[in-house]
């Protein structure tokens, strides 16, 4: 008779059981710290290591070291590489092509694509060897010719030791001699000058 008469109420009291139970749950559920996604580590791309293959074009080129020194402005030789050597370069890297010219004093250059290998020579280019100026000898004392423009001093080597004593000469034009700063590009002005210097002499 009891069940009859509190049904209702048990039945009540059953469904809020159950919905409390379910909100209970769903609660736990959400509520709980969410398990952040593995963030994958991108690796950076290797950058490829350059070789030498059919396509790269390799220039051999002759500077010469004192024109380089002085960025002078030369008209660089450039020469044909047998079929053999240049087949010989591919497959090589950047640093295995300067390893392997190093033994020969020459240097590898890359620039984008192209491979330029340069050996060097002593002293001036043919061109600026032509162009002459004065200075003074080893010791001094007489007026010398050297090879190549002013700034290049005595590094383009000596062309003639003059009979001029420095010593003898007006003042201004003994200071210009020791700075090397008289510059001839035409042979017959070099000669004209030390011909006015010889006629001053007592």
């Amino acid at each position: 008779m009891a069940w009859k008469k509190y049904k209702y109420i048990y039945l009540g009291l059953l469904f809020i059981f159950v919905l409390s139970s379910g909100l209970s749950f769903y609660w736990v559920a959400n509520l709980q710290p969410q398990n952040k996604p593995k963030i994958s580590v991108l690796q950076e791309p290797r950058e490829e290591i350059f070789k030498v293959s059919e396509e790269t074009k390799v220039i051999l080129l002759g500077k010469n070291i004192v024109c380089q020194k002085y960025l002078l402005k030369c008209v660089v030789k450039e020469t044909e590489m047998t079929a053999e050597e240049r087949s010989g370069l591919n497959g090589l890297s950047l640093e295995e092509l300067q390893k392997k010219y190093a033994i020969e004093d020459k240097t590898v250059e890359k620039n984008k694509e192209i491979i330029n290998i340069i050996s060097w020579e002593e002293g001036l280019c043919s061109e600026h060897k032509k162009i002459l100026h004065l200075g003074d000898n080893n010791n001094g004392d007489y007026v010398a010719i050297y090879h190549g423009p002013s700034e290049v001093k005595n590094e383009g080597g000596i062309y003639k030791v003059t009979e001029i004593p420095i010593a003898k000469l007006p003042l201004q034009y003994q200071e210009k001699v020791r700075l090397h700063a008289m510059e001839f590009y035409q042979e017959e002005e070099l000669i004209a000058t030390l011909d006015s210097f010889s006629e001053n002499l007592d």
